[in-house]
């Protein structure tokens, strides 16, 4: 065990870099979450991504979280995000400089969280509006990316 031990740290100390698996990010995502209908209502939160790589370490995406009735509050966005490490992080100072979208990649799905300083209008998105939860794969498939609130197809 301590020959293990002093192993790691050599290689640590060599410079060594332990390196991920690299997780191709394609496809399309809906957040597990648990929904419940009443009365034509949907209570709690949905949410999809879409993404697309556009090289081994550059995406395409779109994102949208809905908190479902009685407000349907929602957030969404469209950018084009780093891909290093499985990983991607969305921020837009201009609407919220202290937010942070992360975006943690495996092959069955993204851990999503988000940082911001006032979750009540965090990174743009309505009243009380949280990006944070596991978004399901449910397409390995290339998408037709879409806006998330209009549903129009995103010219290239």
């Amino acid at each position: 065990m301590k020959q293990m031990i002093l192993l790691i740290l050599a290689l640590i100390a060599l410079g060594f870099e332990f390196k991920k698996t690299y997780v191709n990010p394609t496809g399309t995502y809906k957040l597990v979450s648990k929904i419940k209908k009443q009365k034509g209502e949907i209570y709690g939160y949905s949410g999809t991504i879409q993404v697309k790589t556009l090289r081994e370490n550059r995406i395409a995406i779109t994102f949208m979280v809905n908190k479902g009735a009685p407000s349907y509050n929602s957030g969404s966005f469209i950018d084009t995000l780093a891909y290093n490490q499985n990983r991607a992080a969305y921020t837009n100072p201009e609407l919220d400089k202290s937010c942070k979208i992360i975006l943690n990649f495996s092959t069955d799905g993204i851990a999503v969280n988000e940082k911001t300083a006032n979750f009540n209008s965090g990174c743009g998105f309505g009243h009380a509006v949280i990006a944070d939860g596991y978004y399901k794969k449910t397409s390995s498939k290339t998408p037709i990316l879409t806006d998330p609130l209009t549903g129009e197809k995103l010219k290239k």
